[in-house]
């Protein structure tokens, strides 16, 4: 994923991200574009426990940004995080980091 931060002469930032051939059919199609409030480049892994199926795993694109009021103006870090979802009682999705996994490698059940 490569991705531009742009702001000019006042305007609101413009975030472009680049994604995979497959992201309008299985990502964008599927209403699967924005999860747990972070951008979706591509699903991993699908639950098909469930009809309709919903993602279990996913490339993110974690962006972030601040504003330096020196020369910098907006300044803007992007990093691709394969994570895992988890769904709640009511279809919720939420993306789970990494540092909230349990430790061992091993996924809590």
């Amino acid at each position: 994923m490569f991705f531009t931060f742009k702001a000019e002469y006042g305007g609101p930032p413009l975030i472009q991200l680049s994604v995979r051939r497959t992201w309008a059919r299985q990502v964008a199609a599927a209403g699967w574009a924005v999860l747990g409030g972070c951008a979706v480049l591509d699903v991993l892994d699908w639950d098909e426990s469930v009809v309709p199926r919903r993602p279990a795993r996913v490339r993110a694109a974690l962006v972030c940004a601040d504003y330096d009021a020196g020369m910098h103006g907006w300044r803007a870090h992007a990093d691709n995080r394969d994570l895992r979802v988890a769904w709640g009682p009511e279809g919720q999705a939420t993306l789970v980091m990494p540092w909230e996994e349990p430790s061992g490698g091993h996924e809590a059940r």
